[in-house]
């Protein structure tokens, strides 16, 4: 134990001294005591010095430290893939069954020696054993990953994993094990390494977005395995009408064939397609020769016209962005050969102008200012569109950060934590910018470490029409380490397209808004968020909402939201695959008030895609490890080879803590006792 004082040493002396003064004072003229011998006085006197004393101690609130050990039993992990494939052999039946047994058996047995903890995998980690085996996905590398989180710097000495080895989500899931630390992996073998004789689809590459009456493109991948010199049919139908059907032949024995389509776009909204392959005499699984998927068809593309002054690889950059979008049809024009109708684009990025930007003023389209070395500051502020560039003396270099204050619309995470390994662009040097109240700022100049208010990516309204503007030259860069770090271009697309996407939508102004995706896998949880405004468009969530979910064959579910915050939100949970419709209503100012949209959930068939049992993976886990892999009949053996050859030593640790010394019971009951006791031996003798 330690004391820890948080006054300095002369306050203990004080503390003292008021406790002598108040015993002196106390029984200096006693007469009530007057027949009490002198070493009874001094006794009494002791008692009363030593209360006041520790009394007035306390008053300094100190502070006492102490270590207690803790003992920490070694934790083993039990896991279970809950994955599809687990059981599609023909003795599923028993596979579970036996599967639950010998879990429960191992871990009653390991339980004698260790803290045994339980989970279950698939497309999510569980806690606790699952064996429904109805995991649309399976991730063996995010269960590992998680483990490693949860127990860093626990007492782990094993993991026991059942598992077919077949993962089609993550990475591999060796590399992970790579990284365990002494911490050896058991593997359970399950299922059956044997190649099986199939025909299915293993996936249809398409457009997510087509424009009514264009031409797309549908590409098929079809699998075969033990079908050489065979043939079938590739079929797509939408509303159990076939739009086009194509024959293939499989002339190895293990083959896959990609059959490409070329479809007209029909309709508008979501529209469904159903592919499928005809079925072959001796398959293992006719269900996954067929497959859905989804195409929202639009009207017509958003145009995007790119003006600059001259060439730059900015230009390009953006660009390349914008057009990661489906929506969107991009073109660039240098200002100079410009010869057509601003009003015909829905946005205009003008790069370095306002030289000749008086076309930009003679129209009512938004507009993204992208400043750089070329652009005349003193042009640009005359515009007043709301943010100006004054004193500026040449350009310096800066990194950027996010504003936490914007909410304009959502930027991603990954985006989020990113923009801080941008490279410095080169912005204007100076301190002094000019921003209307209306104005919002989404990314902030970061000079050197230093995290400034000097706006580089922000929006302001005016007369009805946003505008967007860029104070900085190299983007570019950004493009090339986005690619270099994360082998994408996602981060930096997101940037511009979310840009473009808040500067082309249309303002709102209704007072119910109803937010969803338009598509889902049927292994996610749907969810929807709704928010109502007053007169002032100040958010409310006085009323309730409720939301009818209604799916192909016209059968209605009906929901309430929920109250979060100021907003609202709605769980659906798990839904089939299939095309949905949804109406939201609320009672807005004693009418009801309607959104409807529709939305698809799409078929997830990995697991019927794969059905051989990757063993000499679940091996070479083990093997890394220093553990042990072992088949479904051998898991009795594997609890007495883990009690017998397994770490089952405990860890035993101090735990420092701190607490107030008024605090700890003992100090109560020393002070009660000398109190009483003093208090005793005054009434005894006659004291008051």
């Amino acid at each position: 134990m330690k004391l820890i004082l948080n006054s300095p040493f002369w306050c203990i002396l004080l503390c003292i001294a008021i406790g002598a003064l108040g015993s002196f004072l106390l029984y200096r003229k006693d007469k009530s005591l007057g027949e009490l011998s002198s070493l009874w006085k001094k006794t009494l006197a002791a008692l009363r010095f030593l209360s006041i004393s520790f009394l007035a101690f306390l008053l300094l609130e100190p502070l006492l430290e102490f270590s207690k050990e803790k003992i920490e039993k070694p934790i083993l992990v039990l896991a279970n893939d809950s994955s599809e494939s687990m059981v599609f052999s023909n003795d599923s039946l028993q596979v579970k069954q036996q599967l639950k047994l010998d879990f429960e058996e191992l871990e009653k047995k390991l339980s004698s020696k260790y803290e045994v903890v339980s989970y279950s995998f698939g497309d999510e980690i569980k806690e606790g054993f699952d064996f429904d085996f109805d995991s649309k996905m399976t991730n063996i590398s995010s269960f590992f990953k998680e483990i490693q989180n949860r127990y860093y710097n626990r007492n782990l000495s094993g993991i026991v994993i059942a598992t077919d080895g077949i993962y089609n989500s993550g990475s591999n899931p060796l590399f992970e094990t790579k990284k365990l630390k002494n911490i050896p992996v058991y593997s359970i073998s399950v299922g059956d390494t044997a190649t099986k004789k199939d025909v299915f689809i293993d996936q249809v590459l398409h457009n997510r977005l087509v424009y009514r009456g264009s031409k797309f493109p549908v590409v098929v991948e079809v699998k075969a395995e033990q079908f050489r010199g065979k043939s079938c049919l590739v079929k797509i139908s939408k509303g159990g009408k076939t739009v086009e059907e194509k024959a293939i032949n499989f002339t190895v024995i293990s083959d896959l064939k990609q059959v490409s389509f070329e479809l007209t776009a029909e309709g508008s909204g979501l529209q469904k397609y159903s592919v499928s392959v005809s079925e072959l005499d001796g398959e293992f699984s006719t269900n996954n020769n067929y497959k859905s998927f989804y195409i929202d068809v639009l009207e017509s593309k958003e145009k995007i016209l790119i003006l600059s002054n001259s060439p730059h690889p900015d230009v390009n950059a953006v660009k390349l962005a914008l057009e990661s979008n489906e929506n969107y049809e991009v073109k660039t024009e240098l200002i100079s050969d410009f010869k057509g109708k601003l009003e015909e684009y829905n946005l205009v990025v003008a790069f370095s102008l306002p030289s000749g930007a008086n076309k930009l003023e003679e129209t009512n389209i938004p507009v993204l200012y992208m400043l750089g070395n070329q652009t005349d500051f003193n042009k640009f502020n005359a515009l007043k569109k709301g943010v100006e560039v004054l004193n500026s003396k040449g350009f310096t270099e800066s990194q950027v950060y996010f504003s936490p204050s914007f909410s304009s619309f959502i930027v991603s995470q990954e985006l989020n934590s990113f923009v801080t390994y941008f490279s410095p662009l080169q912005v204007p040097f100076t301190t002094q910018y000019s921003l209307n109240n209306s104005a919002e700022v989404v990314l902030f100049q970061k000079i050197g470490p230093v995290k400034t208010k000097y706006p580089l990516l922000a929006f302001n309204k005016t007369n009805g029409i946003k505008y967007g503007f860029f104070i900085g030259e190299g983007v570019w860069r950004w493009k090339l380490q986005d690619y270099s770090l994360n082998e994408s271009n996602e981060r930096f697309n997101e940037l511009f397209t979310q840009s473009a996407q808040y500067l082309i939508s249309k303002e709102d102004k209704s007072l119910f808004r109803v937010f969803g995706n338009n598509t889902y896998k049927e292994n996610d949880k749907i969810k929807f968020e709704a928010e109502i405004y007053n007169g002032s468009y100040e958010l409310v969530n006085t009323n309730e909402v409720q939301m009818k979910i209604i799916n192909e064959q016209n059968k209605e579910f009906t929901y309430l939201f929920s109250k979060e915050g100021e907003r609202y939100g709605l769980e659906v949970g798990v839904l089939l695959a299939g095309n949905y419709k949804y109406i939201a209503s609320t009672n807005l100012k004693g009418k009801n008030t309607t959104r409807s949209g529709e939305f698809s959930v799409n078929e997830v068939k990995l697991e019927q895609n794969n059905s051989v049992a990757n063993h000499p993976l679940l091996f070479n886990m083990s093997d890394v490890t220093g553990g042990k892999m072992v088949s479904l009949e051998e898991v009795n053996s594997l609890g007495d080879f883990i009690l017998e050859n397994g770490d089952d030593s405990n860890v035993i640790f101090q735990e420092k803590d701190i607490d107030d010394l008024i605090n700890i019971k003992f100090i109560f009951f020393l002070l009660l006792s000398l109190l009483t006791i003093e208090w005793f031996l005054r009434k005894k003798n006659g004291g008051y």
